[in-house]
């Protein structure tokens, strides 16, 4: 048991002759029990001051643990979203590599049947061009043979006799028809007598006419 500065002070001592002198020890216990008092002030003070500095201790103990925590708590949190932004890049990259598979091979297959569009329709336009230089050949060597016979038909004597009957045929219209003006002039004036109605005329080859009745 820690004595405190009233048992110091309340202590009695048996006086013996020859003993030491009273007041002196009474003033050295004084200056002890001061001593003491203040030895023991310190004592708590320090006391209070472990108690502070180990709950602060404690405090940070606690704020070091929820601080490691909250570390790997990050460091968890970070880890998992570098594996989510690994997963997510995997994918949109798998996705994108798909997607550029199917725009190559739609356009290899759109480009395959343009091709085939394109050879089908040459391959047409060949058999076309072709068609039509057989039929204008063909027109042409039939235009030919026409122009020819037409020809041969004009340089023939044929068309000498048929501009020769012509030339005729216009000579015998023109003497009809001079005929034809004597006859009116002749029906108008001859004797001042109209010819009668009823009256039968007959015309020649020649252009010469005789009244029958």
């Amino acid at each position: 048991m820690v004595l405190s500065p009233q048992d110091i002070h309340n202590k009695e001592f048996s006086v013996k002759m020859r003993g030491y002198n009273i007041d002196e020890v009474n003033e050295f216990l004084d200056r002890i029990i001061k001593d003491y008092q203040l030895t023991l002030s310190e004592n708590i003070e320090m006391k209070n001051r472990l108690k502070e500095t180990e709950e602060e201790l404690k405090y940070f103990n606690g704020m070091k643990d929820s601080l490691n925590q909250s570390i790997i708590i990050a460091q968890n949190a970070a880890d998992q979203v570098k594996i989510d932004a690994q997963n997510e890049a995997n994918d949109v990259t798998e996705q994108s590599r798909k997607q550029a598979d199917e725009i190559l091979n739609d356009a290899s297959v759109k480009a395959k049947e343009i091709v085939e569009n394109i050879s089908s329709q040459s391959k047409a336009l060949l058999v076309a061009n072709d068609d039509l230089r057989k039929t204008t050949e063909s027109f042409r060597e039939k235009l030919q043979t026409l122009l020819k016979s037409q020809m041969e038909m004009i340089s023939s004597s044929e068309w000498d006799k048929i501009i020769s009957g012509v030339d005729a045929n216009q000579e015998k219209v023109s003497k009809q028809i001079n005929n034809l003006d004597t006859f009116k002039d002749t029906v108008v004036k001859s004797d001042s007598k109209e010819m009668p109605k009823d009256a039968t005329v007959k015309i020649y080859p020649d252009g010469s006419f005789k009244k029958i009745k």
